[in-house]
């Protein structure tokens, strides 16, 4: 029999091993999952339990739960953090299907580094292997994130253009030149995010992915790099800071750099400037910029 939880805005039903979120209210903006209902464990989130809840932006999940099926929490546009505990919890095919706006996937205690790469490695990696509850945050977790990564780098720009083709996604429409480009960004982004969440990042693997950065960057044939911040990131400095860190902006390209940012994205622009102007370097460039 399946129960509604007016409070929560779920709908329940209860079975041998405890009670499964079947549905829930389309315009909920917060899940909180209950551990319990009436005493009984809430112990699964059903397939497609919260489908296409598009201004879902957070979730928390208790103890409790131990499976989350497929396509459990897909489509939610507006999503974008999951808290949950560190028990063992199996993730069905899907659970975060174009789930774009997803930063952090929060298990236990392990914030920061942790949470922010398995967020990427459900929506962006297609890894889901790496939805880990227990092995969460340990040097084998990274490890097996950043083969993953080595894996992506390694594929061919053009590698799954002739199975978009056939079956391409209605809200994509690339030709073939603007596909490459989208795998440029997609291995950029996930570099970059890398490099900024570092924890337990080998100094040699590191290189890798700040070279593969420094090839990508503002001023080069691609600029997949610099592309993905400004979509991204525009409005976070510490981007900013990491592109500047890591050489990929310096004197000879921080003009088009600034150019490309417009009129809008005000700090980052402030930052750049701020910078590279010194007393020595000033020009009329900069005394432009800055009124």
């Amino acid at each position: 029999m399946r129960l509604y939880d007016e409070k929560n805005g779920l709908y329940y039903e209860s079975g041998p091993g405890g009670i499964e979120i079947k549905d829930a209210d389309k315009k909920l903006t917060e899940a909180v999952i209950p551990a319990d209902y009436d005493g009984t464990p809430v112990t699964s989130i059903g397939k497609k339990a919260f489908l296409g809840c598009k201004q879902l932006r957070e979730v928390r999940l208790p103890e409790s739960i131990t499976s989350v099926g497929e396509w459990g929490f897909a489509r939610c546009d507006a999503l974008e953090s999951l808290r949950m505990g560190s028990g063992d919890c199996v993730f069905g095919k899907g659970v975060f299907e174009k789930d774009a706006l997803l930063t952090e996937i929060i298990v236990g205690e392990h914030e920061g580094s942790t949470s922010h790469l398995m967020a990427k490695a459900a929506t962006v990696m297609e890894a889901e292997y790496l939805l880990d509850t227990k092995g969460a945050g340990s040097e084998g977790w990274f490890k097996s994130w950043d083969n993953k990564l080595s894996n992506i780098l390694e594929l061919a720009d053009n590698e799954g253009y002739h199975l978009y083709v056939l079956c391409g996604e209605a809200d994509l429409h690339l030709d073939y030149d603007e596909y490459l480009e989208f795998s440029r960004r997609k291995k950029a982004g996930l570099c970059l995010l890398r490099l900024m969440y570092d924890e337990m990042l080998d100094p040699a693997f590191g290189q890798r992915l700040s070279r593969y950065v420094r090839e990508h960057t503002v001023g080069c044939s691609s600029a997949a790099a610099w592309d993905h911040v400004l979509e991204h990131h525009a409005d976070d400095t510490g981007y900013f800071e990491l592109l500047v860190r890591l050489e990929c902006i310096g004197r000879n390209n921080l003009e088009q750099a600034l150019l490309s940012l417009g009129d809008r994205h005000a700090e980052a622009k402030g930052y750049l400037i701020n910078t590279f102007n010194d007393t020595d370097t000033r020009d009329a460039f900069f005394e432009d910029l800055m009124l």
